[in-house]
């Protein structure tokens, strides 16, 4: 037998959940790297460039 309907609207909705968990997390850090930056007081914290890092390598991971 064949899959039903019911499962193609599901998968939809599972990917756009996973998709928005992964645009909180990178977020959250990119606040945590703001934070840090702020708080070591180093040059680039009063840019408004946000150096690549970590979270895009996550993003790339995760999807």
């Amino acid at each position: 037998m064949g899959r039903s309907m019911f499962d193609f609207g599901n998968q939809g909705k599972e990917r756009a959940r996973q998709q928005k968990q992964m645009a909180k997390a990178s977020k959250r850090l990119i606040a945590k790297q703001q934070k840090a930056n702020i708080q070591a007081g180093t040059p680039n914290a009063g840019t408004a460039i946000i150096e690549t890092g970590p979270v895009e390598e996550i993003v790339k991971i995760e999807a």
